[in-house]
């Protein structure tokens, strides 16, 4: 079997980035990190992820971050749908709402996400979304809307049981990050992680942000590693959702690798 990681989120185009992406993917390869799936969340950022996608053979997504909302504007979706002709572009997001902060308003999260909605209908590529203390709203939206999109995946869940199960009763896929590592927010994900089916798992480090070891009592974790998210590090992600799922890591490569090849490139 195939025992390598893909990393299904990682914002490449962030400024911490710039300049360093042959180290990051040089030392992500080197940890058995195999492949990328970057993230676009504005049009610029959509744009230049597709660019390093072609540029380093890996996949993109387009979007707009439920904060980047208030960009949105008349000609967006036609731009978006262009971007996703490109073949290296395989998914519509990162799209969705987020309740936590208010960059911007809930109105304009929710007409955006439609248009995203309506764009995956329109290209049957998959639904990359963000939810973020919005689950009411997201889960009636998705329950009335879902049913003609190929595939759906909520990112970086970090939610409730109860969330946990009527997401993956709509049939969506479930993305898990190094939160699961983080000893103040994520001890509630370890109680029911092994709830999710090993066909709906995907792993994705979300880098730069949410670095598996931010609570980390090794003496070997430096503040770099503790505050510097970056795809390598996806290798400690993917030990700990096997131990809280009481599988191995090998298995959690393996399901995780089809589940990407069934998500992304079917």
């Amino acid at each position: 079997m195939n025992h390598c990681l893909v990393d299904t989120c990682v914002n490449l185009t962030d400024e911490s980035f710039i300049g360093n992406e042959d180290k990051i993917i040089d030392n992500a390869k080197k940890n058995n990190v195999k492949k990328l799936v970057l993230i676009g969340n504005n049009l610029e950022s959509s744009q230049s992820s597709l660019k390093l996608a072609q540029k380093y053979n890996f996949i993109s997504s387009v979007g707009y971050h439920p904060h980047n909302a208030r960009e949105w504007s008349k000609g967006s979706y036609q731009k978006l749908m262009e971007l996703s002709s490109f073949k290296e572009v395989k998914a519509i997001g990162e799209c969705g709402l987020d309740n936590h902060r208010d960059h911007s308003s809930p109105e304009t999260q929710i007409k955006v996400f439609m248009n995203h909605i309506s764009l995956a209908k329109e290209t049957q590529l998959p639904l990359y979304i963000h939810e973020r203390d919005a689950f009411d709203q997201m889960y009636s939206i998705l329950k009335n809307h879902l049913a003609s999109c190929s595939r759906a995946v909520i990112h970086c869940f970090t939610g409730s049981e109860n969330s946990l199960i009527d997401y993956l009763d709509l049939g969506l896929y479930i993305g898990q990050t190094g939160w699961i590592c983080d000893d103040r927010r994520g001890k509630h994900l370890r109680e029911f992680i092994n709830l999710i089916p090993d066909d709906k798992l995907l792993i994705e480090t979300d880098s730069p942000y949410l670095s598996p070891y931010i609570t980390s009592e090794d003496k070997n974790v430096n503040s770099r590693m503790r505050y510097n998210n970056e795809p390598a590090y996806l290798v400690e992600i993917a030990k700990e959702i096997a131990k809280y799922r009481g599988q191995t890591y090998e298995h959690i490569c393996n399901i995780t690798f089809e589940n990407y090849i069934k998500f992304f490139e079917a």
